[in-house]
């Protein structure tokens, strides 16, 4: 029994000094672990090493896990965040044009339309900035097109332009809104029906025969493809309409359609410039130009006007058109002369002994020439 009781004292004294080590050990460990936490974290470390790893559960910062879940659902609000305000079309920046003086009897390039016609207008003025005969002006309402109702009434506002400026030829670009219903006061008819065909066909007639009846020279400009696949579409519809118009009254139509698209016939932002480099000649809304685009669409009519009056310089010949022994062939729609000018009235007579003088004069046969069509020898089969 004695002996019992000295074994269960002796249980008992292991006991309390293994709880009296445990209490003493136990912030030791502790503050090891924390101490060890905060050099990691001061080194940016996510916590790695024993104490780390035993501990991690119990010292785990909560302002981490909340910035590192902050960080994941960032990327997918942001995504799929729209904006739901209208985009506004930046106007393109042109750079500085330093035009010469004109001459007071200088000639007027009329350019009429939307903000394509805007665009194309300054593009002009860089190309005869130096030609001192040339004065461009533009009659430009920007944001319209022929589907308004009457306003602007193109055929009476141009007439009335004519009628004021010394104007020597008209180029006419629009149609950028165009792909829409025609209103009627408080009817609109839709875009591609029947009744939209007739009132537009109308539309491009009128403000045709404005022009061509002051027997001007007229260039029509047509549209461009746009980014959207449908507008292209409608643009190419279009683009039919003016043609029927334009080409039959004499006007000229410059088709730019090709000149911006890629190598593979599709719709391209960017492409070369006049000095062949590439760069971006489409605005973002992938309807309207940059300047770069409207320099190269005046490119193209510049070539056209070359073309109508025999130089870029033009106009040159406007003082002769009396003179009976000059002709003008180019930019002129009437002219006063009725035979070509030759030094001599007389015609040539055949010289005897010639081939021309025995078919002509003697009536013989030319000579057969071996392999010709002629020849009356044909191999016998």
């Amino acid at each position: 029994m004695a002996g019992f009781v000295v074994m269960r004292h002796s249980v008992v004294f292991k006991v309390l000094a293994l709880a009296l080590c445990f209490a003493v050990a136990e912030p030791i460990l502790i503050t090891e672990a924390h101490h060890a936490y905060a050099q990691s974290r001061e080194r940016g470390s996510s916590g790695g090493g024993f104490f780390s790893k035993l501990f991690g559960g119990i010292f785990k910062p909560k302002q981490q896990t909340r910035e590192r879940k902050i960080k994941q659902r960032s990327p997918s609000r942001t995504t799929k965040r729209r904006s739901t305000r209208p985009t506004q079309r930046a106007a393109p920046v042109a750079p500085q044009i330093n035009e010469e003086p004109k001459n007071d009897d200088a000639k007027v390039l009329l350019v009429v339309g939307d903000d394509l016609a805007g665009g194309l207008a300054d593009g002009l003025r860089a190309v005869y900035a130096k030609t001192p005969s040339i004065r461009v002006k533009k009659l430009v309402y920007p944001s319209t097109g022929l589907v308004q109702d009457k306003s602007p009434d193109w055929p009476e506002d141009v007439s009335k332009t004519l009628a004021l400026e010394d104007v020597g030829l008209v180029v006419v670009s629009l149609g950028a809104k165009d792909d829409a219903g025609i209103r009627f006061g408080e009817q609109e008819v839709a875009f591609q029906s029947p009744e939209w065909m007739k009132q537009y066909r109308f539309r491009v007639a009128s403000l045709v025969a404005s022009i061509r009846n002051e027997q001007l020279p007229m260039i029509w400009v047509g549209l461009a493809p746009a980014e959207d696949y449908l507008k292209t579409a409608n643009y190419s519809l279009i683009n039919d309409l003016y043609m029927e118009q334009v080409e039959p009254s004499g006007g000229i139509f410059v088709d730019i359609w090709d000149a911006y698209l890629d190598e593979n016939g599709v719709y391209t932002s960017h492409g070369p410039d006049i000095n062949g480099k590439r760069t971006r000649l489409r605005s973002r809304d992938g309807v309207f130009f940059t300047w770069d685009g409207y320099r190269k669409m005046a490119f193209f009519v510049e070539r056209e006007i070359a073309r109508v009056f025999g130089s870029a310089s033009a106009f040159i010949f406007e003082g002769v058109k009396d003179d009976p022994n000059f002709m003008v062939l180019t930019g002129r729609l009437t002219s006063p002369e009725t035979k070509l000018i030759s030094n001599s009235d007389e015609k040539q007579k055949p010289v005897p002994g010639t081939a021309q003088h025995k078919l002509t004069v003697s009536g013989a046969d030319l000579p057969n020439v071996p392999g010709r069509v002629d020849e009356n020898r044909w191999p016998i089969f």
